[in-house]
């Protein structure tokens, strides 16, 4: 059998904020299934779509010309509908292929996804390398852990959870080489070639915002030092890999395990650079560690700040403190790593003082890189279920569940007007003082980081400047 991989297009999603300020990142997800078919002697092909900046005649021609036995897609709740609309070109120009949807919305709505499109043949619920395994070998649907899919009388079946992958270590490495490593870029990106890695998977916090814990298990399961630095090495030997972008969201959580990861770094004297991009957790580092990943060739370190509020910290159940982000903050700089922080408003129980107490917090930071999104409730968190329930949600289309565009609920104090007010108020008053402009004239490294940076800025500006209901 031969599997075609698909990554959705998902610059089509982001109407808003232009194609050219988006990053075009790799799909790791992909890129771990990739490796892990072709382990076990499965033919496949990944096709990035986002990276191939398809339209609809480039994605029927590349499906056709695959011959796939097999298409497989991933989809968040705002590239779902791209799911669909590939689930339909792939039964017309490949009929008897069968098509297969995972990824973060399918496994909280298997069933419903089915429902929304009879293209469909399989969801696969979690974690997808073993699954997509014995859906190649075409193992019996019923015996197959962790999928949902139609019996012979059309009823839809969902299986019992697959349990998930204890030692990270048994998987094979991302298959870049199936990737097209030269259509990848992202803004703040120093040094190119650059790649993302992922060491580790789980989370054991339950933030009301956020579903990954159950997307990805509560349990932290961390590839071995030793893992990590084999799959670093591969990087610079191969790809020539200048720039790595650890996105973990808990790659700190073990700080023993940091050390050993550093300690190889320093050992091995690559000239490379590395950052956490994807926010780290503000009580899981301490100074000594921070002073340690800088030594080891880190530049930045990311950090999932949400709110300026105590009270809205506790009560989306972060188990964080302002003083314990302020402390995390302050030892990154004396560590000398430049930082950013990640901003949400919409949070439960916030009104207009508590968003107001953000942006203070915010400038108080003064984070290298401040980013301020309304939040977008996806299904699967809690919070998502709370405002279905008690508030009141403006949009049932997925392709509008993005955290770039209009709010998509009011809940309690949390009205639209104020959401969009605040938002736009925030990228002013942060990035329109004379010493943010300075501080990233000279953080520039090259000229296409410095393209990044205007891109990016042209979006903060329209952000910043309104764009009406």
């Amino acid at each position: 059998m031969k599997v075609l991989l698909i990554a959705p297009n998902y610059l089509r999603v982001y109407s808003y904020v232009s194609e050219e300020a988006t990053m075009v990142a790799p799909p790791m997800g992909m890129a771990y299934i990739a490796g892990y078919l072709r382990d076990n002697n499965v033919e496949v092909e990944i096709l990035d779509l986002a990276a191939l900046r398809s339209d609809e005649k480039m994605e029927r021609k590349l499906i056709a010309e695959s011959g796939a036995d097999m298409v497989a897609m991933a989809g968040t709740t705002n590239t779902i509908m791209l799911c669909y609309d590939l689930a339909k070109i792939s039964k017309e120009v490949l009929p008897d292929a069968k098509v297969v949807v995972g990824g973060p919305h399918p496994t909280m709505e298997p069933a419903r996804t089915l429902e929304e499109c009879k293209q469909i043949d399989y969801c696969v619920v979690s974690e997808a390398e073993e699954t997509m395994l014995e859906l190649a070998r075409e193992v019996e649907d019923k015996d197959i852990l962790g999928i949902s899919f139609r019996d012979g009388n059309g009823k839809i079946v969902v299986n019992a959870s697959r349990p998930l992958i204890k030692d990270l270590d048994t998987l094979a490495f991302p298959a870049r080489d199936l990737l097209p490593q030269d259509k990848y870029w992202t803004p703040g990106v120093r040094r190119y070639p650059y790649a993302i890695m992922m060491t580790s998977r789980g989370c054991p916090y339950s933030c009301t915002f956020c579903s990954n814990f159950r997307t990805q298990g509560k349990q932290f399961r961390a590839r071995s030092p030793e893992n990590v630095l084999a799959e670093i090495d591969h990087l610079v030997k191969e790809y020539g890999v200048k720039e790595i972008n650890i996105v973990d969201d808990n790659f700190t959580f073990l700080p023993k395990r940091v050390k050993e990861i550093c300690d190889g770094l320093i050992e091995r004297n690559y000239d490379l650079e590395l950052k956490t991009g994807n926010g780290i957790r503000a009580d899981r580092v301490s100074l000594p560690m921070l002073k340690h990943m800088k030594r080891a060739g880190f530049y930045l370190v990311a950090y999932g700040v949400e709110t300026g509020s105590e009270r809205i910290l506790k009560k989306m159940r972060k188990g964080e403190t302002l003083d314990h982000i302020r402390r995390a903050v302050r030892w990154s700089k004396q560590a000398g790593l430049l930082t950013e922080g990640f901003f949400m408003f919409g949070n439960e129980g916030e009104g207009r003082k508590e968003m107001l107490e953000t942006i203070k917090f915010a400038k108080e930071l003064d984070l290298s890189v401040a980013q301020f999104q309304i939040y977008t409730p996806v299904p699967g968190s809690p919070l998502f279920d709370t405002i279905k329930r008690d508030g009141v949600v403006f949009s049932e289309n997925w392709e509008d569940y993005n955290a770039f565009d209009k709010p998509l609920f009011e809940y309690q104090d949390s009205k639209f007007d104020l959401m969009m007010e605040m938002q736009q108020r925030a990228y002013r008053e942060y990035y329109f003082r004379p010493k943010m402009f300075v501080r990233k004239l000279l953080e520039v490294k090259n000229l296409k980081q410095f393209n990044g940076y205007v891109k990016a800025a042209m979006a903060v500006a329209k952000m910043s400047g309104g764009r009406g209901s």
